[in-house]
């Protein structure tokens, strides 16, 4: 049965700098992936989101859906680093489309409250699916707000553990949660292409953001605050390298500046560890994109934790949660590195687990088995 889903990237690309142009055809974005992939199995696809140099409506049609950018009408809440665009155009266009699924990619944007009320409103019955992408820092009150929105989803879908336990907590049923990879990894393009250095490298691939008062969101500059510890412990036999834009700041450190995405495999083969610089009770390879194809690649990972107390609570099954504690972190990063056969280890099982579960081929799958029961219910 062929589909005709909509797929909701309702914010702008202010906080990342991109032009249109960058974000349609040079950048990675796993929406288009989602997009893209979802289109060729022969479904209709438009991509809706929103960009703010734009004074009207473009559209692209790109390999197997339509990509619509939209101008920014207004903002709101003020403040918002992200999640806070409107234009009420696209609120028009799903009701007068024939959408049998609108797929609304992070829910926690204020872009949902919209979208709440065309749904109230839509008579063409469309099924709402709602997936959790992170929430923006500065976002604890919104999460409370946006809970009436809630009634109007059909499907969630989210990987962290952590927030189906919150979904609970706000009384979502459970019937509505369903676990699932926020994104998928090509296992052709990312695997093992390489053998590790000697000396130790280590890497971060992602954006050098501004830096983040939490660990809810990437902060790669903490990364950059254990390095200047690890040194004392650990000498000048390693490597870390930074793939994204962002100023240099420590001799072991190198910074890439942007990779393109096909050749980013060859720097994960290449490292032992990988950073995913965000608080998490689990490394969870459901959760994050980078953190997926460090795994892909044999690579183990390392993503934090403020309860971790001991070097033996920090090795996990795929890699490391380090304290939040700077020196704590570089003291276990440290013994870390001279555990080289439980990081080969962590990554290998890695690379089992991403096959098996979080494959595109596999996430698309799935979904599509989800579109397809909530439309036969």
């Amino acid at each position: 049965m062929k589909l005709n889903i909509a797929y909701l990237l309702l914010h702008d690309q202010k906080f990342s700098g991109w032009r249109l142009e960058d974000f349609v055809f040079k950048r990675y974005h796993f929406s288009k992936d989602y997009a893209e992939r979802v289109g060729a199995r022969g479904n209709n696809i438009v991509l809706y989101t929103f960009h703010q140099d734009l004074r009207g409506v473009k559209a692209f049609h790109l390999g197997g859906y339509v990509l619509k950018a939209f101008p920014v009408k207004f903002r709101f809440p003020p403040f918002v680093p992200i999640g806070n665009s409107h234009n009420l155009e696209i609120v028009r266009e799903l009701l007068e489309g024939d959408f049998d699924i609108v797929h609304f990619h992070n829910y926690y944007f204020w872009s949902l409250a919209p979208i709440f009320f065309a749904k109230l409103r839509c008579c063409c019955g469309w099924r709402l699916v709602a997936q959790y992408h992170g929430e923006p820092e500065l976002q604890t009150f919104g999460k409370f707000v946006h809970r009436p929105f809630f009634g109007v989803v059909d499907k969630f879908l989210v990987a962290p553990d952590e927030e189906i336990y919150w979904l609970k907590k706000l009384h979502v049923s459970s019937s509505k949660i369903l676990k699932f990879p926020n994104v998928g990894v090509d296992t052709t393009l990312f695997r093992k292409v390489g053998e590790k250095e000697k000396v130790p490298h280590l890497i971060y691939a992602g954006r050098m953001t501004f830096r983040s008062r939490t660990l809810k969101e990437q902060n790669p500059w903490l990364i950059l605050e254990v390095v200047h510890r690890l040194k004392r412990r650990y000498g000048n036999t390693f490597k870390v390298l930074m793939v994204g834009d962002g100023p240099g700041l420590e001799e072991n450190v190198e910074f890439l500046g942007f990779v393109s995405h096909g050749l980013l495999p060859k720097l994960f083969s290449k490292c032992v560890l990988a950073f995913s610089p965000t608080s998490m009770s689990e490394v969870d390879p459901f959760w994050g994109g980078a953190l997926k194809e460090a795994l892909a690649c044999e690579t183990a990972v390392a993503g934090f934790n403020p309860y971790i107390r001991s070097y033996l609570e920090a090795r996990r099954r795929f890699g490391l949660l380090l304290p939040a504690d700077v020196e704590k972190a570089a003291e276990f990063l440290c013994m870390a590195l001279k555990d080289w056969d439980f990081l080969v280890e962590a990554g290998l099982r890695g690379r089992r687990f991403i096959e098996k579960y979080c494959s595109w081929e596999k996430v698309v799958k799935k979904l599509l088995e989800v579109y397809r029961k909530l439309l036969e219910a």
